[in-house]
């Protein structure tokens, strides 16, 4: 099992020319190193039909395979079993046919190819996300693999304005776990299928290539982003911030992100991004409450942005290692009382040594037209498409003596969440943010549709090969 040499000399034979092995030197670090692999392999295919062969070669060889694109999910099941992963960067070509408005783009292209390479044409698509995968009290992040987010669901800033991503999903290539390579599935080629992996998409197979619509630019493409940031704020400050998020209307132009974060010098602090596709003034007056000059905020930076400039600065937030053992939530309600009780939670544990960027997210979009797509349309359910809040707790610390207090604290949080901000017999949860543990249905809405999911994955996966992210088992 162990022989790199052996597997790499037979596997290279089977791949085209310039497909890249390594060993585990040069295995690719993940957002997240708490549950990553250290696989005895990483492939980086130069074609589609390398990722299928690399598929067949491990099924032969009884070699469990992962495959990657940004890598920033931290969601990795049985990581300690993977063999071989498939890095997927190497696919990360982006073709725009600007009559339909329609893009085609590899399993490895990542958010800010995409971003840089619709705005270049004055075109936008459906997900430009605050993605669900990581602590970014600024905004977006660059280097997340589109299709990784866009599978499970896809919220981002234009939720409002275009649903979800995998609602504006027109076709994939897929390879099965027997490492064929199927082509152009959508809902014509096989209609359970395309249920399945819109929402779910992970547990089917490796998506190789996908195309999504895009849309022309509004406003020139420019959008309001305001971020306030109130350092070390009092009990009735962050209760009356908290009101005026859960008060104000939600436009469909319009995205929020709030997060508590340590910011400079370690002061602990409630950051507000409000975000708006639309000119100044309207921007000032749809998010009226939270500019509120009585709420004090201590910084204030507000711009009009194109698409492509509003991730800059971001990186930082974004970088690979550390430990991330991350848990989400989707709640209806911010109940002050339950956010004072977590903050509580979140500032004693910021105090471990290299724990300071720990972060909890709260994220809120738009919801109209999400659920103007019909409930049987996807795996992914009204029940969760209509959720009036996401939430995160990121624990994030490098010294691996801290995964129990982290895990103690994610569970705490998420406890809290359930019994106190949404309907504690029906807890859901968005299934990129899921924990280990998170039962199925609490991630796509109920008894009915989970066994409607086995009984797909038993005919395209009957072995649950594919369980790495999400671990569906057959019936």
């Amino acid at each position: 099992m162990e022989n790199f040499e052996f597997y790499f000399s037979e596997l290279k034979q089977r791949l085209s020319e310039n497909t890249k092995i390594v060993g585990r030197e040069g295995k690719v670090i993940r957002y997240d190193e708490s549950s990553a692999p250290n696989p005895l392999m990483t492939v980086f295919p130069h074609s589609e039909n390398d990722v299928a062969e690399t598929v067949k070669y491990c099924r032969e060889k009884g070699l469990k395979c992962f495959c990657q694109s940004g890598g920033h999910n931290w969601r990795v099941r049985n990581h300690k079993s993977i063999d071989v992963v498939i890095c997927m960067r190497t696919l990360n070509n982006i073709s725009i046919d600007e009559a339909t408005q329609i893009v085609t783009l590899g399993g490895g292209t990542i958010i800010g190819e995409l971003v840089e390479a619709v705005t270049a044409k004055k075109l936008e698509v459906g997900k430009s996300p605050y993605l669900k995968y990581l602590m970014r009290p600024t905004g977006v992040c660059n280097t997340v693999g589109v299709l990784g987010t866009l599978l499970h669901g896809g919220t981002g800033r234009y939720t409002g304005k275009y649903g979800l991503g995998i609602d504006n999903l027109v076709s994939i290539n897929l390879v099965d776990a027997t490492g064929k390579l199927y082509q152009n599935v959508d809902e014509t080629a096989d209609p359970e299928l395309w249920w399945a992996v819109r929402g779910a998409g992970s547990s089917f197979g490796i998506v190789t290539q996908a195309t999504i619509k895009a849309y022309p630019q509004s406003n020139d493409g420019l959008s309001w982003n305001c971020t306030m940031a109130f350092t070390n704020p009092s009990i009735s400050e962050i209760e009356e911030i908290l009101k005026a998020v859960d008060k104000t209307h939600m436009e469909e132009n319009m995205s929020l992100l709030c997060s508590f974060a340590c910011l400079s010098q370690g002061v602990p602090s409630l950051v507000v991004t409000a975000w708006y596709y639309g000119p100044e003034h309207r921007a000032e007056k749809a998010w009226e409450r939270l500019l509120d000059p009585s709420l004090k905020h201590t910084v204030k930076n507000a711009a009009m942005l194109p698409a492509n400039k509003l991730n800059e600065g971001n990186d930082s937030f974004c970088a690979m290692g550390s430990r991330k053992p991350s848990l989400g939530m989707g709640i209806e309600r911010l109940d002050p009382a339950a956010f004072l009780e977590i903050w509580d939670l979140w500032t004693e544990f910021t105090k471990n040594e290299g724990a300071g960027g720990s972060a909890i997210l709260i994220e809120r979009f738009p919801k109209a037209k999400t659920l103007s797509v019909s409930d049987d349309a996807t795996v992914f359910p009204h029940s969760h498409r209509g959720i009036a809040y996401e939430v995160v707790c990121f624990p994030i610390y490098k010294d691996k003596t801290l995964d129990v207090k982290a895990q103690a604290l994610a569970q705490s949080i998420r406890d809290i969440w359930v019994q106190k901000c949404g309907d504690p017999r029906k807890p859901r949860c968005y299934g990129a943010c899921a924990g280990f543990d998170e039962p199925l249905e609490n991630i796509f809405g109920g008894k009915e549709r989970v066994e409607k999911l086995m009984k797909i994955k038993k005919k395209w996966d009957p072995e649950n090969y594919w369980g790495a992210l999400l671990d569906i088992p057959c019936i």
